[in-house]
């Protein structure tokens, strides 16, 4: 069951997690995890790049049409924020109660269960927002160069699509390397933990 929060001051206002197992192995914790995550987005940052100079080294002129800059920047913030989180949400299975909400002021967005999840499943939720990036950098490729106003949507939206799972990156690395064989991996309010249930 999805939860629409709605705009928040703050983050986690309306619901508490439960205790964490004793056999629990903690994967990360809740707070300073995003500052640690920025050097990923080096990575996706150049991928965008290389695929934008290569587009107008190819068609000899600029893909980008700067009058639909705001526009794109508007789309691409609906990505990086609420889709990105519905995303999330949705790979969560039927009985998870899933949280969604934002933060306007603080332009932040989140999603959270405290509902166990297995490994593979885990991956594949951090992941799926990433598909928002990558469905308009496939688009900026096959995009006509003559369609500007919607090469820069395109373009906007994969950086803002690619880079904005940062910290759901820095996730699957530490899932992968601290998960032991057979465990669950569960969010709770005080970090990411592991467990064997």
């Amino acid at each position: 069951m999805i939860v629409w929060e709605g705009n928040k001051k703050e983050f986690g206002t309306s619901h508490q997690s439960p205790s964490v197992p004793q056999n629990a192995i903690k994967i990360r914790d809740a707070e300073g995890f995003i500052g640690k995550a920025l050097p990923l987005g080096i990575v996706p940052m150049i991928i965008c790049m290389v695929t934008v100079f290569l587009k107008a080294f190819i068609k000899k002129e600029p893909p980008i049409s700067p009058i639909f800059l705001i526009p794109a920047f508007l789309f691409g913030f609906v990505i990086a924020l609420p889709l990105h989180e519905l995303a999330h949400a949705v790979c969560y299975p039927k009985e998870a109660t899933v949280w969604v909400g934002l933060c306007i002021r603080k332009m932040q967005a989140w999603t959270i269960s405290y509902h166990p999840l297995k490994k593979g499943r885990f991956i594949g939720m951090s992941l799926a927002p990433a598909v928002l990036g990558i469905i308009p950098l496939i688009g900026v490729i096959l995009t006509p160069i003559t369609m500007k106003p919607l090469l820069t949507i395109c373009i906007v939206s994969a950086f803002m699509g690619l880079i904005s799972p940062v910290p759901d990156y820095m996730d699957v690395i530490s899932v992968l390397r601290k998960t032991p064989k057979g465990a669950v991996i569960c969010d709770s309010q005080i970090g990411l933990y592991a467990y064997i249930k």
